[in-house]
């Protein structure tokens, strides 16, 4: 996997970025590799960052024209060229590779284990500077994902039309397609003449490409203020953080549980980096920032420090859920305060406020012309509940679900609920409430769940529906920037990156981390370390896109 520059290559992919070889095979092709991006009038290479909302509740231009050419992506100097990039995909669970470089890709193909669409042969041939000697023979196109199970390690070259969340798309020298910024505006090697295909499947725009990033548990107290403030590391520490690899496990006596050794391996800054460069980033946040906080050692009454809404908005989050079990740890006062500093670092906050109506109310972020609304409720109890004219979290309830539902779908072109809502905390799958929870979310509007609160890295669900295509439903992604050193468990955890082609859900990654110093999370490689978090979560996971 591809994060913010930082290379994890998959134990059997030789080499995961460019190298000489590589460069040589493009530069005697017929079909050189192309950036990937947009070439309308006001179009740069895909943007960081959203646009400020504009408020209404309008989709975008292309999702509303009634021609069916307005379903498509936005014409390019590439689509209009007769050209198409294709996609390298495997099986959803194969972390175990998570970048390829083109002759890793070459010896692949002669070795028979890509699937090739048919009509692609000689194009892919030329791009990569090879012949066909050895591939196996072709399969039609549109049934190339379906024949890549969750548990498939070959791989497959898909048109952008047909990679869809049921698979996982692998970055090719670096360049992702399906990636954030930076990655969508890298040079990508494997652009061929379009085959007679349907142009819903050959068009591409990475203008129409946007990746939605979610980070488990953020309550910037115990011990993250500890380092920060106690030990005087600083805020900025907290956000700097790169990557890491496992040393061991050792038994620690206190709860029981094994715990992780682990070291930083450098890359600093890498998380930042990968915060910033999503076009929306989003934060589970849990406890009430006070201008009388105060560093608890133990114990589950939290504040936090007011300097980490600001410390947030340089690290680049965007929208941050406050509908949780410990907003009103400060009481009422402690809520609004956070609200206060949100506002005042203009950071979009869901879930609570001054009274239900507010507690309610969607945050709406526009992504070139896409409008993304996001509603948090909390169903975990503990915080006072919001009242029609009381302050409060917004309470997981049927009819706030259509309330909330209701109110975002009329804002947004695509709606992601945000809830908190366990009932039985330190587990990996869904619970039976939670999907009689998120069913009920689905059915009143909602496209996407991203829960929160097993302070573990939990399941995932992808199911038909809504306004994406796909459904996607996450249990817990653990913690973030929260201490619970007793358990490698509650140690570890992973960010969700969503990735969009205008409201169509592309891929789901689950990129995993582990919170070293009882604080800060740091990357660590999927295809290794990063196995422990994966398997955890993916084992009990239902991925069934249609």
């Amino acid at each position: 996997m591809i994060l913010a520059g930082i290379v994890f290559a998959g134990c059997d992919s030789g080499i995961a970025g460019p190298s000489p070889g590589d460069a040589g095979e493009q530069a005697t092709s017929e079909v050189a590799g192309v950036i990937i991006r947009a070439t309308t009038p006001a179009a740069t290479a895909p943007s960081a960052k959203p646009s400020s909302d504009t408020g209404g509740s309008q989709p975008s231009p292309a999702l509303s024209a009634p021609s069916a050419l307005a379903a498509l992506p936005r014409l390019t100097a590439l689509t209009l060229a007769g050209l198409t990039p294709l996609a390298v995909v495997t099986g959803f669970d194969n972390y175990r590779l998570n970048a390829i470089s083109t002759a890793s890709l070459v010896a692949r193909l002669k070795a028979g284990s890509v699937l090739i669409p048919c009509g692609a042969e000689t194009g892919v041939a030329t791009a990569l500077g090879t012949t066909t000697m050895g591939w196996a023979p072709c399969i039609a196109a549109d049934r190339i994902t379906a024949s890549l199970p969750r548990t498939a390690t070959r791989l497959g070259l898909v048109p952008p039309g047909l990679v869809g969340p049921g698979v996982k798309v692998v970055p090719l020298n670096g360049a992702d397609l399906f990636g954030e910024g930076p990655a969508r505006s890298a040079v990508y090697p494997l652009v061929i003449p379009s085959p007679a295909w349907s142009a819903l499947w050959t068009g591409y725009d990475a203008d129409e490409v946007r990746v939605v990033l979610t980070t488990g548990v953020n309550c910037a107290d115990r011990g993250v203020s500890r380092q920060t403030n106690t030990l005087k590391k600083g805020w900025p520490w907290l956000l700097n953080a790169g990557t890491a690899r496992y040393t061991g496990t050792h038994f620690d006596g206190r709860l029981g549980w094994y715990v992780v050794d682990a070291v930083r391996t450098g890359n600093l800054g890498a998380v930042r980096r990968l915060i910033q460069d999503a076009d929306i980033a989003v934060s589970d946040f849990e406890c009430p920032m006070s201008s009388h906080f105060v560093q608890h050692e133990t114990g589950t009454v939290f504040t936090v420090d007011p300097r980490v809404a600001g410390l947030m908005k340089q690290g680049g989050f965007d929208v941050a859920t406050i509908g949780s079990d410990h907003m009103t740890n400060a009481g009422i006062g402690g809520l609004l305060d956070t609200v206060r500093y949100f506002d005042q670092n203009g950071i979009r906050h869901v879930g609570a406020g001054a009274n239900l109506a507010a507690a309610l109310k969607p945050a709406v972020v526009t992504v070139r012309g896409l409008k993304f609304a996001f509603y948090a409720l909390n169903g975990a109890g503990g915080s006072t509940p919001a009242g029609r004219t009381s302050p409060g979290t917004a309470t997981l309830t049927p009819a706030n679900i259509r309330a909330a539902s209701a109110a975002a779908r009329a804002a947004g072109d695509i709606v992601i609920a945000l809830p908190q809502w366990s009932t039985s905390e330190y587990r990996a799958a869904f619970l039976p409430q939670q999907l009689a929870w998120r069913d009920a979310m689905f059915a009143a509007g909602t496209d996407h769940v991203i829960g929160a609160d097993f302070h573990w890295a939990g399941a995932i669900s992808i199911t038909p529906g809504g306004a994406s295509g796909n459904h996607l439903a996450v249990a817990s992604q653990g913690n973030f920037w929260f201490g619970q050193n007793w358990s490698r468990q509650t140690e570890e955890g992973y960010m969700t990156m969503m990735t969009f082609v205008g409201r169509r859900l592309v891929q789901v990654r689950l990129i995993p981390t582990v919170v070293l110093d009882n604080a800060q999370a740091n990357l660590v490689n999927p295809a290794t370390d990063g196995q422990f978090i994966l398997k955890q979560a993916l084992a009990p996971s239902i991925i069934k896109p249609k």
